[in-house]
């Protein structure tokens, strides 16, 4: 054989070794915030760091959890824009700001009480009970609408304020953690807590006080007619330059949904049948 063509073809056996390698060891990069407990946190034990094992076994991917020393609503911009990162783990299904997968699981906005206190409240309309003063809940989430409407957000104001320290909101993301919340109601310090289920199931089931946390059942229908949803869908968001990846993620989350429900089951999250998520 020519010397020059068999140099030529021992070139490209050489670098079609390389790019097969190279897509074995490919990693299954996830953005991992290291301040959205129970989600993701520094020890990189949250559930949802948990799920992106799962996912990345079944994908059969080595995993790479990138961690971002911001708060969660900040991965977009400091992951997946950046290039740091392709995955997010526990994205509302229909993000426009990424491809998203199949839902995963499905949950809801739930009441947390003291199981003595006897509540059995699941419309969103029952916090307007007689003997409901204080209620602890998550800035910047339908809990804040549900304060207005039931006429109780101002005066819970200065105890919501004191969740945070009375921290200065202004031109800054301030958040009382998802812990803060349930341990307000477990010390009697508030009567109710408002939350989405997930952040609050760990904290309900490790309480040393008895708990009772219930999904409220209903949607909030705003004084223009726009319903604001109270149940939601939680994908796997993708970088949207990636759609192969997207569909990786897909098969990889049919074969993985019995280890899932195994992971939501242990971290006491009560889920819901699939259901579409509204257009806020």
């Amino acid at each position: 054989m020519n010397t020059t063509i068999r140099c030529l073809l021992t070139g490209l056996t050489l670098v079609a070794s390389d790019a097969a390698a190279a897509a074995e060891t490919e990693a299954l990069r996830v953005c991992a915030s290291t301040r959205d407990a129970p989600y993701s946190n520094a020890a990189l034990t949250g559930f949802e760091n948990v799920l992106a094992g799962v996912l990345a076994e079944e994908m059969q991917m080595p995993l790479e959890l990138v961690k971002i020393d911001n708060d969660a609503i900040y991965l977009v911009r400091d992951g997946i824009e950046k290039g740091l990162c392709d995955v997010l783990m526990g994205v509302d299904s229909g993000d426009s700001r990424l491809l998203t997968s199949q839902p995963y699981y499905r949950s809801g906005y739930a009441f947390i009480s003291r199981e003595e206190a006897g509540f059995d409240g699941e419309k969103w309309q029952d916090l307007d009970r007689e003997g409901i003063k204080t209620v602890a809940y998550r800035y910047h989430s339908p809990a804040e609408t549900i304060m207005k409407y039931t006429g109780r957000y101002e005066y819970n104001m200065i105890y919501q304020a004191s969740l945070t320290n009375f921290e200065d909101r202004r031109n800054k993301y301030t958040q009382v953690p998802a812990d803060r919340v349930v341990s307000e109601v477990a010390a009697g310090t508030a009567d109710l807590a408002i939350i989405f289920a997930p952040e609050a199931a760990r904290y309900v089931r490790d309480s040393r006080v008895p708990l009772k946390m219930t999904l409220i059942t209903n949607e909030i229908e705003r004084s223009d007619g726009r319903i604001i949803p109270l149940q939601y869908d939680q994908s796997v968001g993708v970088v949207s330059s990636k759609p192969g990846l997207l569909e990786k993620v897909d098969e990889a989350l049919t074969r993985a949904k019995d280890r899932i429900e195994a992971v939501l089951k242990e971290e006491g999250i009560p889920t819901l049948p699939p259901g579409g998520n509204r257009s806020l």
